[in-house]
C-alpha cells in the first residue's frame, strides 16, 4: 500500500489538444513514465478550468492553437486561478513572439512537437520539480540576432513563472505595493522575489531589471 508521502513523487497530468488523436497518442506514451500516476485528456480549455475546480493536477501540457481559448489564454487563466500548476506549452508554433507571450502569461515550458520523447519526459519531470523547462531550440529562436543573448536566455530560463510576473510589472513601472494587490501576496513576497531577480540576472537596481525584461520584449 502507497505511503502519502510516496503519491506525492507521483504526477498528476492533464494533456490539452485538440487533435484528439495526438492527445490519445500521447497519453498512451507519457502514462508509461514511472512519475507519473494518471493522465486526463481534453480538447478545450474551457474543460480543463472546470476539472481544476474539483481535481488536483501537477502538470497541463497544452497545445497553442485550440479553439474558444488557445494556450496562452489558458496559461494565463491557470497561472492566475492555480498557481501552483506548471503549465508545458507543446506545439508547431515557433514564432518568437508567441514563446515570449507564452512565457509571460505563466508557462514553465515551451517545446516544439519535433522534440524526442526523451526531452518531453526531461521537461515534465523538471516542471514538476518546480523548476522551468525550455529547450536549446526554443531559446534559439527569441535570442536571435544580439551576440549576449544566449547568455540572457540562460538567464530568462533559471526564472520561475512567478518571477517573471513580477519581473514584467516592475518593467511596467508599478510599485511594490501595486505588484502585491494585483499578484495577491505580500510585499514581504514581492520583495524577495524582487531579491532574488537581481541575484540571478547579476543586476544591481531596478533599471537592470527593467533593461533586462525590455530587451527580453517581457515589458510589452
Amino acid at each position: 500500500m502507497l505511503k502519502k508521502s510516496d503519491l506525492s513523487r507521483f504526477m498528476q497530468i492533464i494533456l490539452v489538444d485538440d487533435h484528439q488523436l495526438f492527445g490519445q497518442s500521447l497519453s498512451s506514451l507519457l502514462i508509461q513514465m514511472e512519475e507519473v500516476r494518471n493522465i486526463n485528456v481534453f480538447r478545450r480549455g474551457t474543460e480543463v478550468l472546470s476539472f481544476l475546480e474539483n481535481n488536483s493536477v501537477d502538470v497541463v501540457i497544452s497545445d497553442l492553437q485550440m479553439p474558444e481559448m488557445n494556450g496562452i489564454e489558458l496559461a494565463t487563466k491557470i497561472h492566475a486561478k492555480f498557481p501552483d500548476i506548471k503549465v508545458l506549452i507543446l506545439t508547431i508554433d515557433d514564432e518568437p513572439h508567441k514563446i515570449r507571450q507564452a512565457i509571460a502569461a505563466g508557462a514553465s515550458g515551451y517545446l516544439l512537437k519535433d522534440t524526442d520523447k526523451a526531452e518531453l519526459e526531461e521537461a515534465i519531470k523538471k516542471l514538476h520539480q518546480g523548476m522551468p523547462y525550455y529547450s536549446e531550440k526554443v531559446l534559439k529562436i527569441i535570442t536571435t540576432g544580439e551576440k549576449d543573448k544566449s547568455l540572457i536566455s540562460k538567464e530568462l530560463a533559471q526564472l520561475s513563472a512567478r518571477e517573471i510576473d513580477v519581473l514584467k510589472l516592475v518593467a511596467q513601472e508599478y510599485s511594490t505595493n501595486e505588484i502585491a494587490d494585483l499578484l495577491f501576496v505580500s510585499v514581504n513576497t514581492v520583495e524577495s522575489h524582487r531579491k532574488s531577480l537581481m541575484k540571478k540576472l547579476d543586476v544591481k537596481n531596478v533599471v537592470g531589471l527593467i533593461k533586462f525584461a525590455m530587451r527580453h520584449k517581457l515589458a510589452e
